[in-house]
């Protein structure tokens, strides 16, 4: 516990993170608002806060590696989330009739459909912008 106080506390000393994580949070709750379930402009207004979230915690990487290695990991996080999605849905149906049981397979199920799509796309697009960006930075 005391290396994730230690990692955000010199997360949060850099210049440009809070402004980053705030603005993303902002913009995130307004198209939470607006709406995301059938509403293009809504998804469009939370998946920007999300990229600006993402890049709060990346922003300060130095290497095009470093970016290639989260479009990696966020490229396969993306079937691997949906497929937990699917995995606990199916069981919440076949044995949701215990009400605990039921809250938390839905709550995990939620997370992970969400993380498919919103966060694991979010990392990938700054991935794979990022690292190109820095990739032809270091080869001019």
């Amino acid at each position: 516990m005391d290396q994730i106080s230690a990692f955000i506390k010199e997360q949060l000393k850099r210049p440009k993170t809070l402004p980053l994580l705030g603005s993303g949070l902002a913009i995130t709750i307004v198209g939470v608002i607006f709406g995301v379930s059938d509403n293009p402009p809504g998804m469009l207004i939370t998946f920007g806060g999300l990229i600006l979230i993402v890049l709060a915690g990346v922003h300060h990487w130095p290497e095009a590696g470093q970016f290639g290695t989260l479009f990696a990991v966020s490229v396969i996080s993306f079937p691997v989330l949906v497929l937990l999605h699917n995995i606990f849905d199916g069981i919440n149906q076949n044995i949701g009739t215990i009400p605990v049981l039921n809250q938390l397979l839905t709550g995990l199920s939620v997370i992970s459909f969400l993380g498919a799509i919103f966060i694991a796309p979010a990392g990938a697009v700054i991935g794979l912008v990022a690292g190109l960006f820095y990739l032809v930075r270091s080869k001019l």
